[in-house]
C-alpha cells in the first residue's frame, strides 16, 4: 500500500497542500488562525506540514487535515509526500523494504546456503534478490508467481523457506521450457527401463533425466534447504508435468525412490496438478490423495515385497545380496533401504546398518546440481541445466 502511495505520489500534478486547505477554509468561512485554535494544532506544526519543512511527518496531525479537508489518509499523503525531502522518503522506502523482506525471506537461512552474504546489508539483499529473479523491484516477488502458484486455500503455509522454493523451482521450468510434447504413452513405456540406470552411480540419474525430458517431462536436481521437508515435487508448468528432486535424506536410493515416486503422480494425478500447479512430497497436502499409492508404486517398481521376502533372510550375507541386485537390475543399496523402511514398519532399527552400501550421492549428482543459490540469477542456472538434459 504504502509502495503505490509513494508512486502516486511521484505522479501528482494537483494543488498544493496551501491551495487545498485555503480553499477548505474559505468554504467553512474560517481564518487559519481560527482553524488552528479549532483543531488544535499550532502555526507551527501547520506550517512544518503545509510547506514541507519538517524533518519527520506528524501521522496525527495529518489525520486532523484529512478530516478538515474530507480526503481519505491515503489521498492526504500522496499530496503530502509529493515533493518531500528525499532522505524522508528514503528513510520510509528502506523501512517498508526491510518489513517486506523479513516477511518474505529467511535471512539467515539464505546467508547460510551462500544466497546472500553472511554480514548483508539492507541493499545488497535487495540488490541480491532482484538480481537472482531478475525483477525490478523486491515487491515483484511477491507478485509475479503468487496468481499462478497460490489459490487462498493453497497457500496455507507460513514457511518462508518454502515459498523460496516454490518459486525458484517453477521459476526454473518456465526458463528451461521444455519444447517437447508430453508424451503419457512413451513415459509408460520408459519406466520399465529405468532400473537398471540405478547401477550406474555416476551418470545413471543423468541419463534418466534426460530421457524423460525427451518426453516432455523436466527433472532437475536440488539441495534440500533447511527448515523444509521436501523430499520431490512435482509441478505443472506450460502444460507439461516437471520434477523436482533433492536430496533431503543424502541417501542415493531415496533419490530414485523419490524420482519414481513423482513420476506416479505424473501418471496418475496430472489433471489435480494442473488445477494445484505443485504438489511436495514429504511435506503436508490436503490437495493430493495418492502419497500411498505413490509409495506403493516406488517401492514395489525398484524391489517388490515378493523380492524381499526372497532376500531378507539372506540379507547379512554380502555375496547373495549383490548378485540377487544384479539379477534384479538394481544397485544394492535400494535392497538395503527397502530392507530398512520395512524393518521400520515393524518397529525394528535398521538404519544404522548397511552404510558401507550405500554410495555417496555427490558422486550421483556432481553433474546434477547446478541448480543452486549461489548462481547470479535463476536464469543463468536454467540455462546450465537445459544443456545438461539436451547434451
Amino acid at each position: 500500500m504504502i509502495n503505490e502511495i509513494l508512486k502516486k505520489s511521484y505522479e501528482y500534478s494537483g494543488d498544493s497542500f496551501d491551495i487545498l486547505l485555503q480553499k477548505r477554509l474559505d468554504e467553512a468561512g474560517l481564518s487559519r488562525n481560527q482553524f488552528e485554535k479549532l483543531v488544535g494544532i499550532e502555526k507551527k506544526s501547520l506550517d512544518a506540514i503545509i510547506y514541507k519543512t519538517s524533518i519527520h511527518t506528524d501521522i496525527n496531525k495529518l489525520i486532523v487535515l484529512a478530516e478538515f479537508l474530507d480526503f481519505s489518509l491515503e489521498e492526504l499523503l500522496i499530496i503530502h509526500y509529493h515533493s518531500r525531502a528525499e532522505s524522508e522518503i528514503a528513510e520510509l522506502q528502506n523501512s517498508m523494504d526491510l518489513a517486506f523482506i523479513n516477511k518474505h525471506f529467511d535471512l539467515k537461512t539464505l546467508a547460510s546456503l551462500g544466497f546472500i552474504e553472511k554480514k548483508y546489508q539492507l541493499n545488497d539483499v535487495r540488490e541480491r534478490i532482484c538480481q537472482y529473479f531478475e525483477i525490478n523491484s523486491i515487491y515483484d516477488y511477491d507478485k509475479e508467481l503468487n496468481n499462478v502458484l497460490f489459490s487462498k486455500t493453497k497457500r496455507t503455509f507460513s514457511n518462508k523457506m518454502k515459498d523460496f522454493w516454490i518459486k525458484s523451482s517453477y521459476k526454473y521450468f518456465e526458463l528451461i521450457n521444455n519444447p517437447n510434447e508430453f508424451d503419457r504413452r512413451s513415459l509408460i513405456q520408459l519406466i520399465p527401463k529405468i532400473k537398471p540406470y540405478t547401477r550406474n552411480v555416476e551418470k545413471g540419474l543423468k541419463t534418466v533425466f534426460q530421457a524423460l525430458y525427451n518426453i516432455g517431462v523436466t527433472v532437475i536436481f536440488q539441495p534440500s534447504v533447511p527448515t523444509t521437508q521436501v523430499r520431490g515435487a512435482t509441478f505443472v508448468v506450460n502444460e507439461k508435468p516437471c520434477i523436482v528432486i533433492t536430496d533431503l535424506k543424502k541417501d542415493y536410493a531415496t533419490i530414485w525412490f523419490a524420482l519414481i515416486h513423482e513420476l506416479h503422480h505424473v501418471l496418475y494425478d496430472l489433471d489435480e496438478l494442473s488445477k494445484t500447479r505443485y504438489h511436495l512430497t514429504g511435506e503436508p497436502d490436503l490437495f493430493l490423495m495418492q502419497e500411498d499409492a505413490a509409495n506403493k508404486f516406488a517401492a514395489d517398481y525398484l524391489f517388490s515385497a515378493e523380492k524381499m521376502r526372497y532376500i531378507e533372510k539372506l540379507i547379512h550375507n554380502k555375496l547373495m545380496v549383490l548378485r540377487f541386485a544384479e539379477e534384479c537390475q538394481i544397485h544394492p543399496c535400494i535392497i538395503y533401504s527397502q530392507f530398512q523402511w520395512r524393518q521400520s514398519e515393524l518397529g525394528n532399527d535398521y538404519w544404522g546398518a548397511f552404510k558401507d552400501q550405500f554410495p555417496n550421492i555427490s558422486i550421483a549428482t556432481k553433474h546434477l546440481n547446478i541448480s543452486n543459490w549461489g548462481a547470479e540469477t535463476i536464469k543463468e542456472s536454467a540455462e546450465k541445466i537445459k544443456e545438461l538434459l539436451t547434451a
